[in-house]
């Protein structure tokens, strides 16, 4: 059995031990979704139905979004109230943008409900890229649009989307034509965790929120058992990214990628950085900041060192490549080059975390193999 796999079992064994299985409601729905992570939407259920808010739902945005699902009929209560928009549950066919979802629907058990994708060439699931091969998944936004009239005919029970701010023309297009797009903020969380406690809205829209709050809870006691074995270890320095476009980008000091080195035991440099984005810097001052770290991981697509190097000489003066501690994201790539890490990585916080410190402190899991990380030779 592959050792990743079997580290995990363990795992989900103590996971499924010391979860505690929570009561339905007399609507047969959870009471209260607890919300502990994510920042970016709340849930209440009131007057039989679930009340969605989702804060600021893309970079830019300064009003919220407000949701509404209902099972048989809007109750009479809201029937007039236009500050929500108004879902029926469960949806049972979906078109979507964004590739998390993807890996989300496989967790719920409802990949059978996507009908369309924007660029099928970024799908890493082989089960889902099976169904855009026998026609179940249309093509829906080749070059990086969404085509509105391709989704008209498809007539999805919702369009599941994530905006940069430039996609909003298409979806303001949809909605005007009475399409239900749900957005999803997931990207602006600051914590992986947060990332995908997003699960909880897609259950609720699918008509599987238990199973989606027994899916976050089981992983995230293998996040916490994971990062207990670090406690009280001596940090390794990190560094991350590389420059792109004569700029390096790396993570803010309060982003996901800079919380989970720190949730693993490493020592982010920039960690004092107060901002949640992502840091534009030149090479000297990553260099003059960063030359000496132990480890640099995420070096973008480069798959080798002599590749790292080709791209810039520089790159080979920092100590972590003179010691072969350099790490890409680059594992799981399918042949069309989608990769997992992007489709499924916010998803799975657990083997994230685990992948991060098999790197620094890799005694601590010593079979366990790298699942997303791959150390560049």
């Amino acid at each position: 059995m592959n050792k990743c796999l079997s580290f995990f079992l363990c795992l989900i064994l103590i996971a499924a031990c010391t979860s505690e299985k929570r009561d339905l409601s007399a609507d047969g729905h959870l009471p209260e979704s607890n919300i502990k992570y994510a920042e970016r939407f709340d849930i209440q259920h009131q007057n039989g139905v679930r009340l969605i808010t989702i804060d600021k739902p893309w970079q830019g945005s300064k009003e919220p979004i407000r949701y509404l699902l209902y099972q048989d009929s809007v109750p009479a209560l809201y029937a007039n109230d236009d500050s929500y928009v108004k879902i029926k549950t469960p949806v049972q066919t979906i078109v979507s943008n964004l590739t998390t979802q993807l890996a989300l629907m496989d967790d719920l058990g409802i990949t059978e409900r996507l009908i369309g994708f924007a660029q099928t060439q970024f799908i890493y699931s082989p089960k889902i890229l099976s169904r855009v091969s026998d026609g179940k998944v249309k093509e829906v936004g080749p070059d990086g649009s969404l085509d509105v009239e391709s989704i008209l005919n498809l007539n999805p029970d919702v369009i599941l989307a994530f905006s940069s701010g430039t996609e909003n023309r298409q979806l303001e297009k949809l909605k005007e034509l009475g399409m239900n797009v749900v957005m999803n903020a997931g990207y602006m969380e600051t914590s992986v965790l947060g990332r995908f406690e997003w699960i909880k809205f897609l259950g609720h829209l699918a008509g599987t929120e238990e199973r989606a709050q027994e899916v976050f809870d089981e992983k995230v006691i293998i996040y916490d058992s994971l990062m207990q074995l670090v406690e009280g270890l001596e940090q390794p320095s990190v560094i991350t990214g590389t420059l792109y476009g004569g700029t390096w980008f790396m993570p803010a000091g309060e982003n996901y990628g800079a919380n989970i080195i720190t949730a693993a035991g490493g020592n982010y440099l920039w960690k004092e950085d107060q901002s949640t984005g992502w840091l534009s810097m030149d090479f000297e001052s990553v260099f003059e900041h960063g030359y000496d770290a132990d480890y640099w991981i995420g070096v973008a697509s480069y798959s080798s060192l002599a590749q790292l190097r080709q791209a810039d000489d520089r790159y080979a003066e920092f100590e972590a490549f003179k010691n072969g501690n350099v790490y890409s994201y680059m594992a799981r790539v399918n042949e069309e080059g989608a990769n997992d890490y992007f489709e499924s990585g916010n998803v799975n916080p657990e083997k994230l975390l685990a992948d991060h410190i098999k790197i620094l402190h890799p005694e601590l899991l010593p079979d366990y193999e790298l699942y997303y990380y791959m150390k560049l030779e």
